[in-house]
Order: C-alpha cells, then structure tokens, then sequence
C-alpha cells in the first residue's frame, strides 16, 4: 500500500479543504478596492494629479503625527474662497464651514485598532504615499489598493531594510 492511499488521503484532503476555506475567508478582510462615497466629492485626480497639490499640504499631520488626518475644511478654504466658487460642492462645503460643520468624511485606510503605524516615521524616512495609498493623484474616488495586512507590511519592511521587531508595529 502506497503512502497517500486508503485512510491517509483523507485527512490530508480535509486539512487541504479547510486550509484554502480559511485562507479566503480572512483574506476577504483585506478592503483592497474599498471606495465608499463621500458626503462632498472629492477628486484627488484634480487637486493632488492635475494641480500637482503635495499630500503633504493637505495631510500635513503625517510629517509630525502617527495619523495623516483627514483635513480640516479650512484647509480646503485656504484654496476654495477664490477657487471655483460658483461649483455646487464648493458652495455646500463653504455653507459648512461657515456654519462651524465639520464634513463627515468616511475613512478609507483603516487598521487594526493594535497595529501602531506611525505615518511620521514613514514620511522621514522617503516613503512615498503612493507605496500604501497608490497612485491617488490619479483617483477621483479614493480606494484601497493596498491589502495592508500584516504580510504586506513585513515584505515592505524586509525589502527596505526596516525593523521586523514587533514592538515596532504592535502595542
């Protein structure tokens, strides 16, 4: 009798079966793709693309902090009080301002609440937003590109030469 025959090949099957079962069940948790609309559209096409506007300008956080942020419509104001200021959005996001409303942006990039991911550090170090976030400056509708699991991370980390401790990443 052969090595994968009889009451052999079953349990090997079974294991198989599951292993590929859980490996697609938790890599659909990995938001590649994820669009959601958002309150006020917002294309990243015209102001990071077509008008060359750094991350940073907008995202300034991500220099000094461990969050980016999502920018304070004041920011947009700094532009929109001139620019474009017939366009509908531009007025609804102006209305808000002017009523002391913040816009109820939905976030896109999310981690685990344990995963510590200090943007600064990045940004110090050259990482180009495009690395995690992809080519946005060619996005009217910000999505996920990235699977910003763990393996991911640690691929990037080994490729460029960055800690692999854990204490780096996890609290």
């Amino acid at each position: 009798m052969g090595p994968l025959t009889g009451n052999r090949i079953l349990p090997i099957l079974v294991v198989a079966v599951l292993g590929a079962g859980a490996w697609t069940f938790f890599d659909s948790f990995s938001n590649v793709g994820y669009a959601p609309e958002q309150p006020i559209p917002f294309s990243h096409t015209i102001h990071a693309g077509t008008n060359k506007i750094p991350c940073l300008y907008c995202h300034g956080p991500a220099e000094r902090s461990r969050h980016a942020t999502v920018p304070a419509s004041n920011v947009c104001m700094n532009c929109h009080t001139v620019v474009a200021t017939d366009k509908p959005n531009i007025q609804t996001l102006t209305n808000m301002v002017n009523a002391q409303q913040s816009v109820p942006w939905v976030r896109v990039h999310r981690l685990p609440d344990h995963v510590y991911f200090p943007h600064k550090w990045h940004v110090a170090k050259g990482i180009a937003c495009q690395q995690c976030h992809g080519p946005v400056e060619t996005m009217d509708v910000v999505k996920q590109v990235a699977p910003l699991k763990m393996g991911w991370c640690i691929s990037c980390h080994r490729q460029n030469q960055a800690t692999q401790e854990c204490s780096a990443c996890h609290m």
